[in-house]
């Protein structure tokens, strides 16, 4: 299925008729039936939080076997998708818990992602929500994630739900 396929797919069952019985629901990942999504959502992903970034074969196997490998460790990565009515997704969340000396037990949010019609209609909090819920089953400490400073809409939706600045990264361009 094409990129853009996808996307009509999506948008279609969005603004389309809904079904009055099928509310869209958070559900854990399933390798078959929503790896395909996700790594079409990698390009947009990306470009919109890293500037000059540019998708290549190479990063895709990497990402697909990630997935692949997280599917495997339930127990050190939970992977949840926004299902807006059955065999179509919309978004997902992907947590990784860590154990280091330093920091002891914390789950960090890998990605996270919602197709642009979803977005500024609560599912993207639905997805932290669920993701946090993880992180509190695993017994961390503290939850972790990096934002670009620029994607206003998910730095507001991070400082709603109570997360605050603790590092800055810096960076000095070269070139």
């Amino acid at each position: 299925m094409t990129k853009e396929n996808l996307f009509q797919k999506i948008f279609r069952k969005v603004i389309g008729s809904k079904d009055e019985n099928s509310e869209p629901r958070i559900r854990d990942f399933n390798l078959k039936t929503d790896l395909d999504f996700i790594l079409c959502w990698q390009e947009d992903l990306f470009t919109s939080n890293f500037v000059g970034f540019q998708i290549n074969p190479y990063f895709l196997r990497e990402q697909k076997r990630r997935l692949q490998e997280a599917e495997l460790n339930p127990f050190e990565h939970g992977i949840f998708v926004l299902e807006i009515s059955p065999g179509v997704i919309g978004g997902f969340i992907w947590c990784k818990i860590y154990d280091t000396n330093e920091y002891g037990v914390f789950g960090s949010v890998e990605e996270i992602y919602l197709v642009p019609a979803l977005r500024g209609k609560g599912f993207s909090k639905r997805l932290m929500e669920r993701g946090e819920e993880y992180f509190l089953e695993r017994k961390a400490k503290s939850v972790k994630l990096l934002v670009t400073i620029t994607n206003f809409a998910a730095v507001n939706l991070y400082q709603n739900l109570g997360y605050k600045v603790t590092r800055w990264e810096m960076q000095k361009d070269l070139t």
